[in-house]
């Protein structure tokens, strides 16, 4: 097969898309697709030669939310142009692999399928994170290339594919426009990436290598692209990038911002998800994702990775934040939104971790108790700052996990919801039997709930009773069907800064009152005699009531707001 340059395939072409091989910081400027070619696949039929369009094509797409909106992107751009997508490797004429290169095993069995469609002898192209990061792999010497800025030209790398050639097209440009066509894996679900990239430097992290620095989309884009999902039949919408956290730092807004502006348009039949923080942006925004993970058309979950539970591995890490901070984060959030769930991550056996380092992660997960932690034995990334770095002995690895992985399946999260009544969004059937379907309550929690017959719950809500609860989910019976939705004030987030700023001021108030009362009785000469414990008792009591008197106040002010926010709705 002879290997090219893609732009001298289509020279002849009515429309080009010309590439920008430097990468910029900055609102980036979305590149509008061509029109299907109808009339050059005409011409190549009447000449007798390969028929493009005309195929069956086998797509497979591995890793993150990112990439598997990348995957629906290409399958809907084949599709619109023509091509059959398949379920079956046999069944096709043609393979497109979307790749993961966060672990090894990932980009193991990356290269594994490749291998065997090569010896089925099916031509081949391979996108997402392991080409783009590492583009001179020998195992991808003879299959084409599409790199994770170029998927909008995936019918064109096809069809060259399809024909013989390889190519291979890595430069990085502009981030492709969102209004592309899409093939869903679950047609209720729409995934919208907000940017490409983050402004983190991780010496384990190959996918910076291949995604880069942070590029955000602008919020209009995002915003018409939800519209738009919305107007298809979606019923759920995740945000998700590779640190939602850091959205729009490098164009001038904020993730709050855009959450805001995306409420805007969603119905109340319509539920919003945002995906992965790292901690060192999101921390300025906790009042404000409070107030967002609080609103009745987001799920109360946020996946916030920690990776570890000690300063000095976090700083060997590059993770730019600290244990306390991360604690702030969690803390703020749980203390302000009711029944949120707290995802995580965690890497066992990180280079020079010693005992008592993971000994601090162990107390970090053991005094959470993280509904979610995804747990991972450390594996050196080629190329990266840390695959230079002494390890630590794979069995000790394994150890450390193994032991994590024992305190996280002893406690349970969700007991709490039994006999409870819950609002429930239906968006899938479980895969694991044909007489349930698959929910989720407010602080996405999953439920399970028995098929009605005659009726179809995929994407509907509705009230349930929980029944029984389990480590990963809990079920329950539907006692109502189609409930009222929730109705949600125009001015909901002025009133959440309102109830904060009353609350803030009770707090003030209460703490300038214990302080006058402390120097009224300094002046009155008031002495604690420490060695005469008759005397000093009374003071100690008058102490302690004002204590218990300032702790009243702040609970009050707390249910206050906490009412206050019920009244919104």
């Amino acid at each position: 097969m002879e290997s090219m340059d893609i732009e001298d395939l289509f020279d002849s072409a009515p429309t080009k898309v010309t590439e920008n091989t430097t990468s910029t910081v900055g609102k980036r400027k979305i590149i509008k697709r061509a029109a299907p070619r109808k009339k050059r696949v005409v011409q190549e039929a009447e000449a007798g030669g390969v028929v493009p369009g005309t195929q069956k094509i086998y797509v497979k797409t591995q890793g993150c939310s990112h990439n598997i909106s990348d995957g629906e992107f290409m399958m809907g751009l084949l599709a619109e142009y023509g091509y059959q997508l398949v379920d079956r490797i046999e069944e096709s004429d043609a393979c497109l692999f979307n790749s993961c290169t966060v672990k090894n095993p990932s980009q193991d069995h990356f290269l594994f399928i490749v291998e065997k469609a090569k010896k089925m002898g099916k031509p081949v192209v391979v996108s997402g994170c392991v080409p783009q990061g590492d583009r001179n792999l020998k195992e991808l010497d003879d299959v084409s290339i599409l790199g994770i800025s170029q998927i909008d030209r995936v019918v064109e790398v096809m069809e060259e594919t399809i024909k013989g050639n390889t190519v291979r097209l890595l430069a990085k440009k502009e981030l492709p426009t969102l209004d592309l066509p899409k093939i869903r894996k679950n047609k209720l679900l729409e995934i919208i990436p907000l940017s490409t990239g983050c402004l983190n430097s991780c010496t384990y992290c190959k996918t910076k290598h291949a995604r880069g620095i942070l590029g955000s989309y602008a919020p209009d884009a995002i915003i018409s692209r939800a519209s738009q999902a919305i107007e298809e039949g979606v019923r759920e919408i995740w945000l998700t990038s590779e640190d939602t956290g850091a959205y729009g730092r490098d164009i001038g807004t904020s993730l709050p911002e855009l959450v805001r502006g995306v409420l805007k348009i969603v119905p109340s039949h319509v539920m919003v998800r945002v995906g992965m923080t790292n901690p060192p942006y999101i921390k300025e925004h906790l009042d404000a994702m409070s107030d967002i993970l609080n609103h009745p058309r987001v799920f109360g979950f946020l996946h916030i990775p920690v990776q570890s539970g000690s300063n000095p591995v976090l700083e060997n890490m590059n993770r730019e934040y600290t244990v306390e901070e991360f604690k702030r984060v969690c803390d703020h959030l749980l203390e302000n939104v009711p029944n949120l769930t707290i995802a995580t991550d965690i890497i066992c056996g990180f280079c020079y971790e010693t005992p008592e380092q993971f000994d601090e992660t162990m107390e970090l997960i053991d005094h959470y108790k993280f509904p979610v932690v995804n747990i991972s034995k450390f594996y050196s990334r080629p190329g990266t700052e840390a695959s230079k770095w002494p390890k630590v002995p794979p069995k000790e690895a394994k150890e450390r996990s193994t032991r994590l992985t024992h305190l996280f399946n002893k406690y349970r999260c969700y007991d709490h919801y039994q006999d409870t009544i819950q609002r429930v969004w239906i968006f899938e059937n479980d895969d694991k039997s044909d007489a349930t379907v698959v929910g989720h309550t407010k602080g996405y929690v999953k439920v399970l709930i028995k098929k009605q017959e005659g009726i179809n719950l995929l994407g509907k809500q509705v009230i349930v009773k929980i029944t029984s609860t389990h480590k990963w989910h809990i079920t329950g019976d539907i006692i109502e069907m189609n409930p009222d939705p929730i109705e949600v004030p125009e001015d909901y987030f002025e009133k959440c800064v309102e109830a904060r700023d009353e609350k803030n001021n009770k707090l003030r108030i209460g703490f300038e009152k214990v302080e006058e009362e402390d120097t009224q009785e300094s002046d009155t000469g008031i002495k604690i005699a420490r060695n005469e414990t008759d005397k000093s008792a009374p003071l100690l009591s008058s102490f302690t009531e004002k204590m218990i008197g300032l702790g009243c106040l702040v609970v009050g002010s707390m249910m206050l707001y906490n009412r206050l926010s019920e009244d919104l709705f």
